[in-house]
């Protein structure tokens, strides 16, 4: 007989067209105001709503209880997955994130 932790059994990350149209928004939603109370040094606020949309989705917790949205420019991935995995690059101004596959297909730097 084998066990199998509930954990083992949920994804390392999902995509935002996986997901129905209002759980996409509501988990965009979440994101965006974690990313809000980060930005305002509100580090407790920020892990909350990451756990919240780590339970909308079923991700499977990451380590670092942080989640990351691909916005690779180089293509139209919506991978949501953990933000210890993320590879960033700044384009100007702006800090973009790559998700493992992105970076390995098409490392992008900001100086394209």
């Amino acid at each position: 007989m084998s066990v199998i932790s509930p954990a083992h059994a949920q994804p390392r990350e999902i995509h935002l067209h996986q997901l129905n149209p209002c759980t996409a928004d509501q988990l965009n939603q979440l994101l965006d105001q974690a990313d809000e109370y980060a930005d305002h040094r509100e580090l407790t606020a920020s892990a909350l709503l990451h756990a919240q949309a780590i339970r909308l989705i079923g991700i499977r917790p990451p380590a670092s209880g942080e989640l990351a949205r691909c916005t690779c420019q180089a293509c139209y991935c919506t991978a949501v997955f953990a933000a210890e995995h993320a590879r960033t690059y700044i384009d100007g101004t702006v800090e973009f994130v790559q998700c493992e596959i992105c970076a390995d297909e098409h490392r992008l730097t900001g100086d394209e």
